[in-house]
């Protein structure tokens, strides 16, 4: 068993704890955290996110998803912790496994921050009903994590008029109008990467995120930005004085929505934490929706397409470089000198040359063979596979730019491959190709786009247990709800929007087989209005990096496949073969030639 599990279960027994929830979370529903926040992983090992542990007297248990079985397999070996699979048949929700095993009159603690209000709200309920005893304030790997890192408060800039399209204060006063049609005197958002958004400010709080810990209050003629002091530089200070927003201290907000009384406040209760609840919920009427800033920065200006059409281009370059660079030196014998860390590393250079390059969008995923079946693996510098000539390697990988955001995914091959990878990876090129150019109704929403990725997978039997797409934020959050491409239906009615121009996302299909390989092609598209037929819509793409034509397997593609595939590879290479040296440019020409299936005599 792992140490830091007994200890922590020692804590919980002095503390008369029976049950302890410890969701892999922050204070503000963030889907990356900060190193002060990485609990689960202080306590169980498990380094992947989107996920919960409970830790009972006896029994401790993580629920993640399929994107990090095969990851959570691995690391929580002989920890003592147990993995539920969220989501497949016959594995019981945390609150079906706590009404059998939290015992009557037993004490459950939660640090309230740290959860969302509805599931706050529902363990309120359990314990309730077995006439337990609730601890809400209680932060208890504190009492085993000795060198826990200090709350991060890195310098807070402001993100230039002439990259966002849109100043502060404008996007403030639509707010205020959305706050008068939902009949509310309060707005309050603790989301960052909302915030970050609204005040054109960016940070660096958490790792690949562009955001900085705070909270916004918003009143009909008022606008307060609560944020840690030491982090306010001079330049965004004076920026907010001009915009008309008010500052606090971050440590001071829950007080002051303690003071809030008899108003209607908007928030939206899926992000807002319980703690924040429970300061505001007695004394005020709740106007639980989605949030306004939402729906607006998700739809995106004509300076922020112009500015994600920029950046894609200079990307393209990057990662072509890149993967020029990859296959010259596997012809030239050198590929065992590499793992999977030093080849991220070589591609994250190339990017960082860019003059606008802030950093990257996430931690870049170089993975060889069977550990690209692992959707989110992350090699480490310790812990890294040898990459050799042949067989396949994935690449997902992007970055911030003062211009944009970019994430985008590309598997080759590296030599020889087996029939089945060569269909597979086909398969999985065909899906992306599909989703770029379909053409939809206005109304169209995630499942109904979906499909285009997946059809011709399932006529070989193949799938993929993830989204097809994501929402990408501008200079924020890489991952923007909302918006998304997916096959099952969001069990909030309110987050199910259809798809409308000025929306980008991310077009991803992929194949994963446990154990051997794993593929996936990913894209960014925008949604923009089809000028041949009205009322629909279609994608124009944003990604501009070629798809390796030696891996494909030629008698699954049809005659549309193979058109589709070779448009594609003819506007790489008029888009950025002329940004190219000559060496790379001849590489590029030669990788994006036309294929034709041969006619059979």
């Amino acid at each position: 068993m792992r140490e830091e599990l007994k200890q922590f279960r020692e804590a919980m027994k002095k503390r008369g704890v029976t049950v302890y929830y410890q969701p892999y979370s922050d204070a503000h529903g963030s889907e990356d955290i900060s190193a002060r926040d990485q609990s689960v992983r202080e306590i169980s090992g498990f380094t992947g996110d989107s996920c919960t542990l409970v830790v009972l007297e006896k029994e401790a248990y993580i629920w993640t998803d399929s994107r990090f079985f095969v990851q959570a397999e691995i690391e929580l070996k002989d920890s003592g912790v147990g993995l539920m699979k969220a989501g497949v048949p016959g594995t019981p929700s945390i609150t079906a496994y706590l009404e059998e095993k939290f015992p009557e009159g037993g004490t459950l603690a939660f640090y309230a921050p740290l959860l969302g209000t509805k599931t706050g709200k529902e363990l309120k309920e359990l314990v309730e009903k077995k006439k337990g005893k609730l601890i809400t304030d209680l932060d208890l790997v504190d009492d085993i994590w000795k060198d826990r890192p200090e709350r991060s408060h890195e310098p807070i800039w402001v993100h230039e008029l002439k990259y966002t399209g849109e100043e502060a204060k404008s996007k403030i006063d639509r707010v205020q109008e959305a706050m008068k049609k939902l009949d509310s005197t309060v707005f309050l958002t603790g989301r960052l990467d909302e915030i970050s958004w609204v005040t054109n400010l960016h940070g660096s709080d958490i790792a690949c995120n562009p955001v900085f810990l705070s909270y916004l209050m918003v009143k009909p003629r008022s606008a307060k930005l609560f944020c840690q002091e030491n982090a306010l530089t001079e330049e965004a200070k004076k920026y907010l004085a001009d915009q008309g927003i008010k500052t606090g201290s971050y440590d001071d907000f829950l007080a002051e929505v303690g003071k809030l009384k008899d108003e209607r406040v908007l928030t939206d209760l899926r992000d807002l934490n319980y703690a924040v609840y429970n300061a505001v919920a007695d004394k005020n009427t709740i106007v639980d929706a989605l949030s306004p800033i939402s729906l607006m920065k998700i739809v995106k200006n004509e300076t922020e397409l112009q500015g994600f059409r920029d950046c894609h281009v200079r990307d393209g370059v990057h990662l072509t470089k890149f993967l020029y660079w990859l296959k010259k030196t596997i012809k030239e014998g050198k590929a065992d000198n590499y793992t999977e860390y030093d080849l991220g590393e070589k591609l994250n250079s190339f990017r960082a040359a860019d003059p606008k390059y802030i950093e990257l969008s996430f931690p870049t995923i170089p993975a060889y063979q069977a550990n690209a079946a692992m959707a989110h693996y992350m090699p480490s510098k310790e812990q890294s596979s040898v990459v050799k000539p042949e067989g396949l390697f994935l690449v997902d990988s992007g970055a911030h730019y003062l211009d944009g955001t970019t994430d985008v995914t590309r598997t080759i091959a590296l030599g020889d491959i087996t029939p089945e990878q060569s269909r597979d990876y086909t398969l999985a090129v065909i899906g992306m190709l599909n989703l770029m150019f379909a053409v939809f109704p206005y109304y169209a929403t995630a499942p109904n786009l979906d499909t285009y990725a997946r059809q011709t997978m399932w006529r070989y039997g193949r799938d993929f247990g993830h989204g097809t797409g994501h929402g990408v934020g501008f200079v924020n959050n890489v991952h923007e709800l909302p918006v998304s491409v997916r096959p099952w239906v969001h069990p909030d009615y309110r987050r199910e929007v259809a798809f409308e121009p000025g929306m980008v996302t991310s077009d991803e299909p992929g194949v994963y087989i446990d154990g051997a390989y794993g593929i996936r092609i990913e894209n960014m598209l925008i949604c923009v209005k089809d000028t041949e037929h009205e009322g629909f819509n279609c994608f124009e793409n944003l990604t501009w990096a070629p798809l390796d034509p030696d891996a494909l397997d030629l008698s699954v593609m049809s005659k549309d496949d193979i058109r589709r595939f070779n448009k594609y590879q003819k506007r790489v290479r008029k888009t950025i073969a002329p940004l190219l040296p000559e060496e790379e440019r001849e590489w590029l020409i030669h990788e994006t030639r036309k294929i034709r299936r041969e006619k059979k005599h």
